[in-house]
């Protein structure tokens, strides 16, 4: 199969990675971090001072019990932050530098159910993630499809095909694992050129071509499967399918990603292999250039400034802070308030989704808050991600995203 994205556009920034992988990399300190969590609220299993070991748990769902959130490395808990109405902020563990894993046990993850229940305990469920929505999948629903995303065309994002290839024993098994979980299909999106895994009735190879944004999992949902009322697909990243297959493999979890550290504001921009909530500044301090610097979790277009790597990001992009701007409260303040901010229909604009829908059309509606509207112009399968650009084309005035993320907040608790 294949599908070609015609609209996008290629996002032109400086310091791209070099290919070698710096795999010396140890940070002192990693931080599970709320904003990974989106609607769900959990409660700390550890105190701070508690020794723990990689894959111990350390949070767990209160409206689910079973679904946990195990430490990614071994150490010590440093602290645990709470943020607006008592939700978790952060959850620190101060590593140890020892290699110290928790062992499972993968005997009887050779069905559905088995393989639901290691992965919840083991901490790995919430790579599991659902549309419409965008939130973690449920533990107890099946997904009409499942989509695996191996095509990243974010600026300066690494290139899956070699990081799977190197590692093409345990991405096979992931690959037949995810498999266990939906009688529906499962689509393997990659970029153009030799299959990744050999297709049949129910794996589904696509080549996805063109630029940004025909790596986005939304719009591989657009053209491939796109969610009838009352079905859900879910996705999963490449490399959090190949830690579920050494999972399978070893009886214990690989907490490490292939990271890009790039952008402008890096002297030596290069990948970097970093475990899960990795210290950002410590990990950029030494290779910083001179200056003030915006630290991203994540790509230029869709990335978080951060303290610590978010739990779905593979990129850390360093940029050169802009100057202050002089300028009075109140002017500030009627900013803020504006809403919605006006943007001009272009022809970079009609091109920033990459699937059929009405641009302009559904940026208005999601601008003035219409539900109805939104809902009806297809904003159901899509995420924040997915309309980076259209933000970035306009200038930032309007966060698009965020104004996505309040619609389908509201949509969620009508349903």
């Amino acid at each position: 199969m294949r599908i070609v994205v015609r609209r996008g556009l290629t996002v032109p920034l400086k310091g791209a990675p070099a290919s070698r992988v710096d795999r010396d990399i140890v940070p002192s300190r990693i931080g599970l971090l709320g904003d990974d969590l989106g609607h769900r609220r959990v409660e700390p299993l550890v105190e701070p001072g508690q020794p723990v070991l990689a894959g111990t748990p350390v949070l767990r769902d209160r409206a689910d019990p079973d679904l946990l959130f195990c430490a990614p490395l071994s150490g010590r808990v440093e602290r645990i932050e709470t943020g607006r109405r008592r939700r978790l902020a952060a959850l620190v563990i101060a590593a140890d530098g020892e290699d110290q894993r928790r062992a499972f046990d993968v005997s009887r993850a050779d069905d559905a159910w088995g393989l639901r229940a290691l992965l919840l305990e083991a901490g790995q469920w919430p790579a599991l993630r659902a549309r419409p929505f965008e939130r973690i999948a449920a533990p107890r629903t099946s997904p009409a499809a499942v989509f695996v995303t191996a095509i990243d065309t974010a600026p300066h994002a690494p290139d899956p095909r070699p990081l799977i290839q190197e590692r093409g024993d345990h991405f096979a098994r992931g690959l037949a694992a995810v498999r266990l979980l939906t009688d529906g299909p499962v689509f393997l999106c990659q970029a153009p050129g030799p299959p990744l895994s050999t297709g049949d009735a129910q794996l589904r190879v696509v080549d996805c071509a063109g630029p940004h944004p025909a790596g986005l999992v939304g719009t591989h949902i657009a053209r491939l499967w796109l969610p009838r009322r009352g079905e859900v697909v879910w996705h999963i990243d490449y490399q959090d399918l190949i830690a579920i297959g050494h999972l399978l493999a070893t009886g214990r979890i690989d907490p490490f990603r292939i990271v890009a550290l790039s952008g402008p504001g890096s002297r030596d921009p290069r990948l970097v292999r970093a475990p899960q909530g990795a210290d950002l500044h410590a990990l950029v301090g030494p290779d910083a250039a001179s200056g003030a610097k915006v630290i991203l979790s994540g790509p230029v277009l869709a990335g978080r400034e951060s303290a610590f790597l978010g739990r779905y990001h593979r990129q850390v992009t360093v940029l050169d802070r802009p100057p202050p701007r002089r300028t009075h409260w109140l002017l500030d303040a009627l900013r803020q308030a504006r809403r919605p901010a006006p943007f001009i229909p272009t022809q970079s604009l009609e091109r920033t989704l990459g699937s059929t829908a009405p641009v302009v059309p559904l940026l208005r509606a999601l601008s003035i808050g219409d539900v109805e509207a939104a809902t009806r112009l297809g904003c159901l399968h899509l995420a924040e991600e997915d309309l980076a650009l259209a933000t970035y084309v306009t200038g930032g005035q309007t966060d698009f995203g965020r104004r996505l993320r309040a619609v389908l907040d509201h949509l969620e608790r009508e349903a």
